[in-house]
């Protein structure tokens, strides 16, 4: 081959290539989605599309029953050369069901196809429906019958819309339906529900095997809540302040409201947390409420904080999930002396000192000592305050105290809601000579 005879190979391929991307073209044909009697052709040329025939042929029968013509169709997007086209109004055909479609198509430059099975005209009735009606918004214990109320309608291909009678409606309670029940002559249908739970219910028609055909639809959902009763603690606490390593007893009784007012909830359950905050808390354990309502619970918490109460409300929908509190107690580390000496120097001065010490494991950041002088060892005054300092043993401290009088001589660390009080033995210094 010479390189003109390839060129030229290549020349008429390029062409073939082009010409066929500029093929006539049909692309589909079917309804329009909601709008059945509607027909919709797609198609797509190099040219412009200038005739468009539609075949339908009723599958049930095998024989053609209508024809379409270009004149019946408008475009309604996209262009002459490449657009959809749909009826201008919708097909009116004698006979409910499903049709194929056949399309011929012709273009400006005489081209022309004839595609078989194009699509489907899928020519029924569509049901709608009416607003659910529904005669509460929310169930309680004693009412729980939910009355619902509706019309079903169909939508014919011809966009006729007029109620449908005789046919069977489901009422679906969180999509599992509960009750099936038949439209009246005016398409009406009524029934009552029993709810256990807040639910979403929803009315259902599926296709029923009744004339005409009409396809699946369901109504907007309407969502039915739970009227709850309230809850509520009262608990307490017998002491709130106790020593490190000491229990401290809660007393709790768990309530509901009711008409008659707040009465015992007997046989329920729950948790109990203890801590300071939500970030500091452990557990205590469950309880289960005895008739009266109450339970107790014995706990020596490591720390300060209060009791943390939630009732579990798994299984009874319509009581009202609650949570409570006690009342702050507070938890003192223990303090203690383990020395003190006071006597008089050689300059005549009274010098004190000792140490203290925080056994159950914390101290605070700051430990301040005071002395305190007593004449005859029942008032005390303070007369000398000391910061002490970690020396190993302990936390020493000392203090030189200007007192020429006799008196007796102690030393005292202030407790807080952290720590205890802790008080030295008192020791007597007699009078300067």
């Amino acid at each position: 081959m010479t390189v003109a005879t390839a060129a030229a190979a290549l020349s008429l391929g390029g062409a073939t290539a082009s010409h066929a991307s500029d093929q006539l073209e049909v692309r589909y044909a079917g309804s329009v989605p909601d709008d059945c009697g509607t027909l919709e052709i797609s198609a797509r040329s190099g040219a412009d599309i200038q005739k468009i025939t539609a075949h339908l042929t009723l599958y049930a029968t095998q024989s053609e029953v209508a024809e379409v013509r270009f004149k019946d169709l408008r475009l309604v997007s996209g262009t002459p050369q490449d657009g959809v086209w749909r009826t201008k109004k919708p097909l009116k055909l004698a006979t409910i069901g499903s049709y194929r479609v056949d399309v011929d198509a012709t273009d400006a430059d005489g081209d022309h196809v004839r595609r078989q099975s194009a699509g489907d005209l899928s020519y029924f009735v569509v049901p709608q429906f009416g607003a659910l009606s529904v005669d509460r918004s929310s169930i309680d214990r004693e009412h729980r019958d939910v009355e619902v109320k509706g019309t079903l309608y169909g939508r014919w291909p011809t966009r006729e819309v007029k109620p449908l009678s005789a046919r069977k409606v489901d009422i679906e309670v969180d999509y599992w339906p509960q009750v099936t029940v038949s439209t009246d002559a005016h398409g009406r249908f009524r029934t009552s529900v029993r709810l256990d739970n807040a639910a979403q219910i929803q009315a259902v028609f599926r296709m029923d095997g009744g004339t005409p055909t009409v396809l699946y639809g369901k109504s907007e959902p309407v969502q039915i809540g739970v009227e709850q009763v309230p809850t509520r603690f009262t608990a307490t606490v017998d002491k709130t302040d106790i020593d490190y390593g000491q229990s401290v007893k809660l007393n709790v009784a768990v309530e509901q409201k009711t008409a008659d007012g707040w009465v015992p909830l007997a046989g329920k359950s729950g948790g109990v947390l203890f801590g300071a905050d939500d970030y500091q808390t452990e557990e205590v354990g469950g309880f289960t409420t005895a008739e009266d309502g109450t339970f107790t619970v014995d706990y020596a918490p490591w720390q300060a904080g209060y009791f943390q109460l939630a009732l579990n409300t798994n299984g009874d929908p319509f009581l009202q999930a609650s949570t409570g509190t006690s009342t702050i107690v507070r938890v003192h580390k223990a303090s203690k002396f383990t020395a003190f000496t006071a006597g008089r120097s050689g300059t005549g001065q009274v010098h004190t000192e000792g140490l203290v010490d925080f056994p159950d494991g914390s101290s605070p950041s700051t430990v301040l000592v005071d002395i305190q002088y007593s004449p005859d060892g029942t008032e005390w005054t303070t007369v000398a305050t000391d910061e002490a300092l970690w020396e190993g043993r302990g936390y020493a401290f000392a203090a030189d105290i200007e007192r020429s009088t006799g008196g007796f001589y102690r030393a005292v660390f202030a407790g807080s809601d952290v720590f205890q009080t802790a008080t030295s033995q008192s020791m007597y210094v007699g009078a300067s000579v």
